[in-house]
């Protein structure tokens, strides 16, 4: 059952190998981010999905690894490690900053022959939407970021209110900033798979129209889910969430016949 799970210091974190799963779910973490931030998820996921989760360097078990420039540093060694786990198919998940890397994931799975069979986006606007706050980021200070973070819901109050903790987790997301700033969108020809976003109503940082813009990425199939909660409206209501995902992810399943079975 587990002679696949990853290993410790790779990219990508498979806390319960499913080798009879019809379904691998690949989430991107957030800016600072790493891939422990979804290991709650592998409880509620039916039995016929495997998660595995992305562990960019510089953080969690890849403490004091360089940190990645560019999200072609990010996808490049993904599409690696994926290569590396038993086939399946793949629905590519994102969450805030890890958005953009789904949909350069998304992108780059589709042009080298293996195409998601959906691409699922939360808490960020489309990347054709240049945020006017982010562009601010790179200048905030310690404590600006640190009540930036405090904000957006994403750390617990012990990190928070602790510096060493903080002298660690505030580097990470700095590199992550500055990644988001060097990023240019790119348009693309629209996507084969459903695409999904989903964002909670009370998330500052997003707005309808900036959302409804993920529409470009499949014009054909494309879905947009408002939901209680901020930024990080997943947080303590995972169940909830992981229902929704597999309620759209079913009739995908359904809809894809022998790539399914």
């Amino acid at each position: 059952m587990g002679s696949y799970r990853a290993a410790p210091g790779g990219w990508l974190r498979v806390w319960r190998p499913r080798p009879e799963a019809r379904l691998r779910l690949l989430c991107l973490p957030p800016a600072g981010a790493a891939a422990a931030l979804y290991q709650p998820w592998t409880g509620p996921l039916p039995p016929y999905v495997e998660l595995a989760a992305v562990e960019p360097p510089g953080r969690g078990t890849r403490y004091g690894e360089p940190y990645p420039t560019s999200f072609r540093q990010i996808v490049d060694p993904v599409l690696d490690a994926l290569s590396l786990l038993p086939p399946k198919p793949v629905a590519v998940y994102g969450h805030s900053m890890g958005a953009i890397a789904a949909l350069e994931t998304a992108r780059a799975l589709r042009d080298g022959g293996t195409p998601p069979v959906a691409l699922l986006v939360s808490a960020r606007n489309a990347p054709a939407v240049r945020g006017t706050d982010e562009e601010t980021w790179p200048d905030l200070t310690d404590a600006q970021l640190s009540t930036l973070l405090r904000n957006l819901g994403g750390l617990d109050a012990e990190t928070l209110d602790d510096p060493r903790l903080m002298a660690t987790v505030l580097p990470a997301v700095r590199a992550d900033i500055a990644v988001l700033s060097a990023y240019q969108y790119t348009p693309a020809p629209p996507l084969a798979c459903p695409v999904r976003a989903y964002a909670g109503t009370g998330d500052t940082g997003t707005t309808p129209a900036g959302l409804a813009l993920w529409r470009r990425e499949n014009p054909a199939d494309f879905r947009l889910h408002r939901v209680p909660g901020g930024h990080f409206f997943f947080r303590g209501r995972e169940a909830h969430h992981i229902a929704r995902l597999m309620s759209d992810l079913t009739p995908t399943a359904a809809g894809r016949g022998a790539a399914w079975r």
